[in-house]
């Protein structure tokens, strides 16, 4: 996909799509997910989540919220089109949902990387989701599925109480977390999505469960900043920057632009699909 996007201006590496066995993993889970009881499907606006959501909006007949609340890690948010481009090849999106996030905090002109949301900002961010769950008008009392990125296991974290990230465990390839959260916000964890081999028949061999252990960033860097996250608190929505109208022009990356998402950057390749 990479060297594709390379010989293409029209193409961005920080938004690939899912591979063919991507998409059967989407529908396997699907139909894992169907008998769940789905009553909202919160996904992340990067295509790749939204390909992983779209069988499971046909299984269940609920449509799909977008939100950048629960999009990619280490991010750049202008790169991707906005959500009324996406209508054409996805009119399961409901257009009446009033996102958490319609953007995410990113580095200014003076920062380490202009255009980019800090990892620290993605936690942070986690922090906001965890909290806002349990009370928000569309979730509160609803079984949802947030079809999100692997990096998403800050908010497993959040969620749960676990001491670490790394305690937090892993995400498989379409592997799903079932997480009960009380009236009293005391989270239980149902079940792990550290393996998905129960519903998926095929796997690849290249794709492996993703922590933060995995990631290009050191695991105690990674822990250093969780502790820092949480003693800022979670994301103030807001302050964040303005963000323009539903329909803008894409803003395309340079083609000598190093950013990638956070859980690009371990072994599992970009076309598996991720949910949580």
């Amino acid at each position: 996909w990479t060297a594709r996007c390379k010989a293409s201006a029209a193409l961005a590496a920080s938004d690939p799509p899912l591979s063919s066995l991507g998409h059967q993993q989407a529908r396997e889970l699907a139909a894992y997910l169907a008998k769940k009881g789905i009553t909202r499907i919160l996904v992340s606006p990067y295509l790749r989540a939204l390909q992983t959501a779209q069988p499971l909006a046909h299984a269940t007949g609920v449509p799909l919220l977008v939100d950048f609340a629960v999009a990619e890690s280490h991010q750049r948010p202008a790169a991707l089109p906005a959500t009324d481009a996406r209508l054409p090849y996805f009119p399961e999106i409901d257009e009446s949902y009033e996102p958490m996030m319609r953007t995410v905090m990113t580095d200014d002109a003076d920062g380490a990387e202009p255009g980019v949301e800090p990892r620290l900002e993605h936690m942070r961010r986690m922090l906001y989701l965890a909290r806002t769950l349990l009370v928000h008008p569309s979730f509160a009392g609803q079984t949802v599925a947030i079809v999100t990125h692997a990096a998403s296991m800050a908010l497993v974290s959040a969620l749960t109480g676990a001491p670490s990230l790394d305690a937090a465990g892993k995400l498989a390839a379409c592997g799903a977390y079932k997480i009960v959260l009380g009236s009293d916000g005391v989270a239980t964890l149902v079940e792990r999505g550290d393996d998905s081999s129960a519903y998926l028949t095929c796997q690849a061999s290249t794709t492996a469960a993703w922590g933060f252990a995995d990631s290009a960033e050191p695991l105690d860097s990674s822990e250093t900043m969780w502790r820092e996250a949480m003693r800022l608190g979670p994301t103030d929505p807001s302050a964040l920057p303005p963000c323009g109208p539903r329909s803008r022009p894409l803003q395309a990356a340079s083609k000598d632009d190093a950013y990638e998402p956070e859980s690009l950057l371990a072994a599992a390749p970009a076309t598996s699909p991720r949910s949580s």
